[in-house]
């Protein structure tokens, strides 16, 4: 039987299930893939030109696989939702975008809104007066942490040239999965506030991944058997073969 101590496999069982705290890389790190797992690598949520509808049922647009989507009339303006985890903390955005236009501008706009109170921590312009080319174009730091019960997120793209000279194929929201901070009491009798893995273990039983050892325990310094690492993953993983 395999036998592991409990002091020892939180960090490793927390990076592995996006539990645990690690340092954050730049946002120019490469993000090779879309993960909805671990602290220590950016995941991208890539929001596609043709899932943004107009803002204003006045504006007309048109767009192909190559220009992407562009405004012909009204506000030039479009949103899409941003359907992000609980917690994560929204980095910065990437805007794909083609602008060969003088007088013209793509805009991408991350928007968190309460009712009808809305804030906008982070945008990106490709420029009024320049005519960069079809590139990606990084916007500075978000800095947002994710609350879903209390606030909508959104992405605004407005195009101003209102034809093929202003046109976006996709915004990128990059963000950070993160454990959540730590309580202010200690659900364990054994596990005091100052314990050197106390964020952790609070985050395994505030998720119902662990209850303990018994008699309002964790018992950090106990082995842990197959079978209980077994239903720490089966639990954190919430895994449904059927």
């Amino acid at each position: 039987m395999i036998r592991l101590r409990i002091a020892a496999f939180p960090p490793v069982l927390f990076s592995a299930l996006g539990l645990a705290a690690s340092p954050v890389p730049a946002p120019e790190t490469p993000v090779p893939e879309t993960r909805s797992y671990g602290t220590a690598t950016e995941t991208v949520l890539t929001v596609g030109a043709f899932a943004f509808v107009p803002l204003e049922s006045a504006t007309t647009f048109a767009g192909d696989g190559f220009d992407g989507r562009y405004a012909t009339g009204g506000s030039g303006c479009f949103e899409a939702s941003a359907f992000l985890p609980a917690g994560a903390k929204i980095d910065y955005l990437e805007l794909k975008a083609c602008d060969t236009s003088a007088s013209g501008a793509v805009q991408a706009t991350l928007y968190v809104c309460q009712g009808a109170s809305c804030s906008t921590p982070c945008s990106i312009s490709t420029g009024v007066s320049q005519t960069p080319g079809c590139f990606t174009f990084a916007s500075g730091t978000c800095g947002v942490t994710v609350n879903n019960f209390g606030n909508e997120y959104t992405v605004q793209v407005c195009t101003t040239a209102f034809d093929f000279t202003t046109g976006f194929e996709a915004v990128r929201i990059f963000y950070f999965l993160q454990v959540s901070p730590s309580p202010g009491s200690a659900t364990f009798a054994d596990v005091p506030t100052n314990y050197p893995y106390f964020r952790a273990i609070e985050a395994l039983a505030k998720s119902g991944i662990t209850g303990g050892c018994g008699g309002g325990n964790f018992c950090p310094g106990q082995y842990v058997s197959r079978g209980e690492m077994a239903k720490f993953l089966a639990n954190a993983l919430g895994l449904h073969w059927q």
